[in-house]
């Protein structure tokens, strides 16, 4: 007479089957809105990055040197030539592929074994802290660039460069929205976590 319980000594497999399967079932939930914020990080980053990518503007500084000379010179400034700005754009790169890396992994593993999802939360924490301290460089310059900093003998420079201004702030923006999609995210994975393991 063949026995009915399930294989493995004293069913200790079909428990860890049925484990599995109550905690695949369980973060399922989680899945829906994970997938819809790291789209929103994907379309954001990338847009961010072109946005500032491409600012530019073209100049022309009219000096007086006496009451009767004057002197103009054109001048080009692009984002390219801040450091900060530069950081802000890697960053944001770096964050658009690996977002769609990941989003490519989740969605063939959702399914298969939950051993991905750790080293996922933790990159995915390590893109919010990126990701905000681009934002942060790059705010920095733009508060710089629009009020100066007298005590440096930094002068403000967007009332002459309004278009170039108005995309760096449009793309940091952007950036500030992708990383709070991506906080919003980890708290989300780390809730489920806890449901989980509770």
């Amino acid at each position: 007479m063949e026995s009915q319980s399930n294989p493995g000594f004293d069913g200790t497999q079909g428990a860890a089957n049925q484990a599995r399967t109550v905690a695949a079932s369980s973060s399922s939930p989680v899945r829906l809105p994970g997938y819809v914020l790291r789209g929103i990080a994907i379309v954001l980053t990338f847009i961010s990055a072109i946005v500032m990518g491409v600012a530019k503007q073209d100049i022309t500084w009219i000096v007086q040197s006496d009451s009767t000379t004057t002197s103009s010179y054109n001048a080009s400034i692009k984002s390219i030539y801040s450091a900060a700005y530069v950081y802000f754009i890697v960053a944001n790169v770096l964050v658009f592929v690996y977002t769609l890396i990941s989003l490519l992994i989740t969605l063939a593993n959702r399914f298969g074994s939950p051993s991905m999802e750790l080293p996922l939360n933790v990159a995915d924490l390590l893109m919010v802290v990126l990701l905000f301290s681009s934002n942060g460089a790059a705010i920095a310059i733009d508060i710089v660039a629009e009020h100066g900093q007298s005590r440096f003998g930094w002068d403000k420079f967007c009332y002459a460069v309004h278009k170039f201004c108005g995309h760096v702030t449009a793309s940091i923006v952007l950036s500030m929205i992708a990383s709070l999609a991506y906080a919003v995210l980890v708290m989300i994975t780390m809730v489920g976590l806890h449901k989980r393991y509770q």
